[in-house]
């Protein structure tokens, strides 16, 4: 337990500011889910780095900056919980099994089987398959035209973690409906953090029958699918895993772990749309990066990720759509004990809360915080290297995103394809994200105007 936080009998401490204008029942509840991100950067305006207010049937005790971030994220299981929230968020979406539907270790043994996917050398032998599948996305397009920016993203990235995450028979098999299954369960999820426990609802229904299709597809298709040069399957390694006190999984849980992993990597289109709309805002930065990728790919496609690495600059760019559109909005936790976190004291049953949507905007830390910069992160300037926990749009502390490196991967590779392949331009560059979703994706339609480059 961080040493800014004391879980003890009576915690010392200031009261949380409140922030007042709440309704009777539902509490701030309108404002917030209207615009969550745009109502914290208000709230914490107004009182600081600590705030508290009221939902439906909870408090909340919201945290924002660097600081303020490395302690809620540092709070370990006898400080909050997470389960209890993502519990019954989850293992609808997903099955039983799986996730915070096990022990905390069992847990932990789940997650490290998705590890060996994550690695160097896995993403290196990716490398080719993202390539692939987006040139091959992308081959049926003529000369000029238009394209949805969200459902290119949505499709493309759907298709690679298909392939890489699954095998090559999964991805091909399911690849045109895939996109549309993944959305109905992020939209389940989203509608379960708004009105609480699950009810009767058409979304709920339709997520439903969405994880049903997926799992058969990935009971029928992925035990024989082995990726080129494997002895095995992804679905055969996962019947073979050994866990705490020699527990295994059968064929439903493995199926019900896969279906996680894909759910997990649904965040990839989010940031990769933003990226897009962000870099065709600015086009500015078009001519940089296609010279940037002149230098690094003396060889194309690339045959390893060597070149991927040298994209500084198209790096930066993705580090600045994750701080102006972060993957993950909101990152709660529910306190188990009385808690003084900052000073300021937080009562148990609060729920505490990290931002970052509000932490990435703070201008005593991001200069001029709401404007496209990716110079911030050049050497010797490095904003998001001033204070650990500044950036944290893949979460941190104990509790880590354990995917970003194969995020920024596919990113990479999918807008060094566009690039190299187009020019392109929004139709209309005013593009405002959806706030009734679980990544804030632009709103559609996010039409993009290209006509192919000559090679």
């Amino acid at each position: 337990m961080t040493t800014e936080a004391q879980a003890l009998p009576r915690p010392g401490g200031r009261e949380l500011p409140a922030l007042g204008g709440g309704l009777p029942l539902i509490g701030h509840a309108v404002p917030f889910f209207r615009d969550p991100v745009g109502f914290l950067l208000r709230a914490h305006s107004r009182r600081g780095e600590a705030v508290t207010f009221t939902l439906p049937g909870r408090r909340v005790a919201s945290f924002c900056g660097p600081q303020a971030n490395a302690v809620v994220l540092g709070l370990d299981e006898t400080d909050v919980d997470r389960r209890v929230i993502y519990e019954p968020l989850l293992t609808p979406l997903v099955g039983r099994g799986v996730a915070f539907d096990v022990p905390t270790d069992v847990m932990v043994w789940q997650q490290s089987l998705l590890l060996p996917h994550l690695r160097r050398d896995a993403l290196a032998r990716c490398l080719p398959v993202m390539v692939d599948q987006v040139e091959r996305y992308i081959a049926p397009w003529e000369g000029s035209g238009t394209f949805d920016l969200v459902k290119a993203m949505r499709d493309i990235s759907a298709r690679i973690s298909a392939h890489c995450l699954i095998g090559p028979r999964f991805g091909r098999t399911t690849g045109r409906e895939l996109p549309a299954l993944l959305s109905r369960l992020e939209d389940s999820f989203y509608m379960s953090f708004v009105m609480g426990p699950r009810a009767l609802v058409p979304r709920h229904r339709r997520a439903d029958r969405a994880r049903e299709t997926l799992t058969r597809a990935i009971k029928e298709i992925a035990p024989d699918d082995r990726p080129e040069g494997a002895d095995r399957s992804r679905f055969a390694e996962l019947l073979r895993a050994a866990g705490p006190c020699g527990l295994s999984l059968d064929e439903d849980t493995a199926a019900a772990l896969m279906l996680s992993w894909l759910f997990a990597s649904a965040p990839v289109m989010a940031h990769a749309a933003w990226t897009g709309v962000l870099l065709l805002q600015h086009p500015q930065w078009l001519p940089v990066l296609r010279a940037e990728q002149e230098s690094a790919f003396t060889d194309y496609p690339p045959a390893t990720l060597a070149p991927l690495h040298r994209l500084e600059r198209l790096g930066h760019c993705l580090l600045e759509a994750e701080r102006l559109h972060p993957p993950v909005w909101l990152l709660p936790r529910l306190a188990v004990r009385d808690l003084c976190i900052r000073g300021y004291r937080v009562p148990r049953g609060y729920l505490v809360c990290a931002s970052p949507g509000a932490s990435h905007r703070r201008p005593d830390v991001f200069r001029d915080p709401e404007a496209f910069d990716p110079d911030r992160y050049l050497p010797g300037r490095a904003e998001h290297r001033a204070a650990p926990y500044a950036l944290i749009g893949f979460g941190g502390g104990r509790h880590p995103c354990l995917g970003p490196a194969f995020a920024q991967q596919a990113i990479k590779v999918i807008w060094s394809v566009l690039l190299r392949s187009f020019d392109l331009e929004l139709a209309d560059p005013r593009v405002r994200e959806v706030r009734a979703s679980v990544f804030h994706p632009p709103r559609q339609p996010c039409t993009v105007r290209y006509r192919r480059r000559k090679r």
